[in-house]
């Protein structure tokens, strides 16, 4: 590479440094903090790895620049855009990879970011799914490792008893919670198994069949793991299923799950045998000769590179401008508000420890308990953000319940038939989740709510972020959450409590408005 090539990589290195410099902290503040996604760590160095492995392929490989390029480029900045003053990680995280892919096809064309399509699939395993889509997955996972489980203890002759994520035992109660749903070692597994069908020379479909059978694999060791927690916290006692030996079966469970991947390469290799395919480019002799007759190619590449700086400087500048303090309407704020609602008259409150409140990002929050004679025992949560634009999003109680020892039983959707006193009339559906600990159980509503709005889809939640950031450069919104705990474990108890909910709700939401900008 001369020295005009050189200068030229180093500022698109550098522009795109300046451009996604916070989308890059925060993503690898998450792979540190994450353990679902700590295996970002690794997944870019390998990725780093395989295309420098293939370098000698990629480099004989003819140059053929493709406008095409330029137009994922500004797709992706626009993107990121979005993602940026919609508060939406996932869409900045993408626009990252997605800028890396334009420029490569915009300085050398489609058949090199052929050659690097599997690096690009190994940095698009670790960008964190949003959670929204995160809990659609590991609460399916954590029902499957539960029935499991429960099979498999009661096969061995073990009185169990399970309600929905919780294994009862004798001795203890078991909760299957994220960390045995089978999703850290799927995304895991499945960055291992492509992996191993890349360096290991596979054809296309025994790729594609390790890749495959990384879920059912990953499902398999993780109800073993769940059914051997039980059957050794059955025999040893409570201590099997925590600490060291609990995280200690997490880690031997993988090393057998690696196996029995394994060993399906090895059975499809025998019911079908393979040739290798080398991946280091052996035909790098048969491309050499197209690459050496294509001229001298430095002064468009030169050209390309700095249009491509300048786009991702001007991006920066435009989201800087973009990403402007936001005015938002004045408001009461969440303190003074009221200690009565209806027939409800608020017990205590309950302060928020300092760690709590940074996890959360809330700037302005009520945690309170409601009583009336004859009713339940109501807890009240409103958690305000003024601004969603630095990552500092909503928590839904999909995450924050199980995280509190809280499983999910079972979720849904309940309409409250009356008038908002926000601004809307009508029904106004909101989330329901029934939850367990043990042997108590909560009723949980949980709404999102902003500028008169009302959402129980996490989803339009996201997508009237975006709208309302572009419209009217306001990202401001709230995340209430009413508990009522159930008396009894049959139908009756339910319905009572989501009696209580609904009602107390339904004289809850105009004392809201208040206290939310419009």
């Amino acid at each position: 590479m001369n020295m005009k090539r050189a200068t030229v990589v180093a500022l698109l290195g550098a522009s795109f440094a300046f451009l996604f410099r916070d989308v890059l902290v925060k993503l690898v503040h998450d792979w540190a903090s994450n353990d679902n996604y700590s295996h970002g760590f690794l997944v870019v160095p390998l990725a780093v790895y395989v295309a420098w492995r293939d370098r000698a392929h990629l480099a004989a490989r003819p140059s053929t620049p493709s406008a095409a390029g330029l137009l994922l480029v500004i797709v992706s900045l626009l993107t990121l855009g979005v993602g940026t003053i919609g508060a939406e990680l996932f869409l900045t995280r993408v626009a990252l990879v997605g800028t890396m892919a334009g420029t490569v096809l915009f300085l050398w064309g489609a058949s090199r970011l052929r050659q690097l399509s599997f690096p690009f699939l190994l940095l698009a395993l670790a960008i964190p799914i949003p959670e929204i889509i995160f809990n659609q997955v590991t609460f399916p996972l954590q029902l499957l490792a539960s029935r499991f489980g429960e099979f498999a203890i009661a096969a061995c002759q073990i009185p169990v008893l399970r309600e929905g994520n919780v294994i009862t035992l004798a001795t203890t109660s078991l909760e299957v919670v994220e960390a045995c749903s089978g999703i850290r070692s799927l995304v895991s597994l499945l960055t291992l198994a492509l992996m191993w069908g890349y360096l290991s020379g596979s054809p296309m479909w025994l790729r594609w069949l390790l890749a495959v059978s990384a879920v059912p694999v990953a499902i398999f060791a993780n109800g073993i793991r769940v059914a051997g927690t039980g059957i050794a916290a059955h025999f040893i006692g409570p201590a099997a299923a925590e600490g060291f030996l609990h995280s200690f079966s997490g880690w031997m469970l993988f090393i057998v799950a690696g196996v029995l991947l394994l060993a399906v390469d090895r059975v499809a290799r025998w019911v079908r045998p393979v040739m290798p395919i080398p991946v280091d480019g052996t035909d790098r002799a048969a491309l050499a000769p197209v690459a050496s007759r294509v001229p001298n190619q430095d002064e468009p590449f030169i050209r390309r590179g700095i249009a491509v700086s300048i786009c991702l400087v001007i991006a920066a500048f435009g989201l800087g401008a973009a990403t402007r303090v936001e005015a938002t309407p004045l408001r009461e704020s969440l303190t003074a508000f009221p200690r009565a609602i209806g027939p409800w008259e608020a017990r205590d409150n309950q302060a928020l420890e300092p760690r709590i409140i940074a996890l959360l990002g809330v700037d302005d929050y009520v945690n309170r308990s409601y009583e009336s004679p004859g009713q339940a025992r109501i807890s009240l949560y409103v958690g305000y953000y003024q601004s969603q634009r630095q990552g500092q999003t909503m928590h839904s109680p999909l995450s924050c319940m199980p995280g509190a020892g809280w499983d999910p039983v079972r979720r849904g959707r309940v309409a409250l038939p009356a008038s908002t006193g926000g601004g809307e009339s009508g029904p106004v559906e909101l989330n329901e989740l029934i939850v367990q600990k043990g042997l108590d159980r909560l009723l949980v509503l949980y709404w999102y709510q902003s500028h008169g709005r009302i959402v129980a889809s996490e989803y339009w939640g996201k997508i009237y972020t975006v709208v309302d950031a572009i419209r009217l450069n306001r990202t401001d919104a709230a995340l209430v959450r009413v508990l009522v705990p159930i008396s009894s474990a049959d139908v009756a108890g339910e319905q009572a409590a989501r009696a209580t909910a609904l009602d107390f709700v339904g004289r809850l939401l105009p004392v809201l408005a208040k206290h939310l900008a419009v």
